[in-house]
């Protein structure tokens, strides 16, 4: 599933490839994917406009249009974009379809369909309507803290609770609870101040690390758990991973590294 990394460079990619330029027409072929408004209403609202900025947050990315209308799109488990040019192929799983004024085209394209699109007149309600957590690239210590406080379950459930903090997936919350030393079925109340610095700066390092190698786990350094995150796969410092379920996620974890605290 795209998680934070992957949609802020889908921003990067969309604010490169798609913004100021008139949008000529507007295809919704699955039209379930429009959960927030139907999906004549976002062709329409498209139409005839340009995008001209965009906004990330958590795992939800946010177009403005020159209307004040904005494009919502969350990416489910496989979307992403696909940017062509007049004679080139589509995607192959194109959900949304614009094409621009001058030939190009822009896909959200969704193999599995769960990915989600809808337009809001305002990203800040819109976020507040969802419950989102403080997204975590933005979050502050002193907030992180605050959200987490008190609380007794499980440390990964938590971090991956998009009402708590909006943004990490379970990929990116294996490799910040490995880089922290932590195992993922510690309890939050069990964790100490110290601990709680450290989680909250290897989670801002870990997701701006995924972004600067282009969201490609296997490349990330091989210090990283990630890519030897695999079944039969050794933990960077020795010895075998370990596989079980958290929360219902499969996990992974190095037990020499992240001890349980009885």
């Amino acid at each position: 599933m795209p998680e934070l990394p992957s949609v802020e460079i889908f921003k990067r990619y969309f604010d490169e490839h798609a913004l100021n330029q008139l949008i000529k027409k507007v295809d919704v072929e699955s039209p379930k994917l429009v959960v927030f408004n139907d999906h004549e209403k976002l062709e329409n609202t498209l139409e005839g406009h340009e995008f001209v900025s965009s906004q990330r947050y958590g795992k939800y990315l946010f177009s403005q249009l020159d209307n004040d209308l904005h494009l919502i799109m969350h990416f489910g488990m496989t979307g992403y974009l696909h940017y062509s040019h007049k004679d080139e192929d589509t995607s192959p799983y194109p959900r949304l379809k614009i094409d621009f004024a001058n030939g190009n085209h822009l896909a959200f394209d969704d193999a599995r369909k769960f990915g989600k699109l809808g337009i809001t007149t305002d990203p800040d309600k819109f976020i507040v309507l969802k419950r989102l957590g403080p997204d975590a690239l933005q979050v502050e210590l002193e907030e992180f803290q605050k959200i987490f406080k008190g609380r007794k379950g499980m440390i990964k459930p938590l971090l991956l609770n998009q009402n708590l903090i909006a943004g990490v997936g379970n990929l990116y919350a294996d490799e910040i609870l490995y880089q922290t030393s932590i195992h993922p079925m510690t309890r939050a109340d069990q964790l100490n101040t110290h601990q709680w610095e450290n989680l909250f700066l290897n989670m801002k390092k870990v997701l701006e690390i995924a972004i600067e190698y282009q969201d490609k786990p296997d490349s990330l350094p091989d210090s990283y758990l990630l890519p030897h995150r695999h079944k039969r796969g050794h933990c960077p410092e020795g010895g075998n991973l370990d596989v079980i379920k958290v929360g219902g996620r499969t996990t992974f974890f190095c037990p020499r590294r992240q001890k349980t605290i009885i």
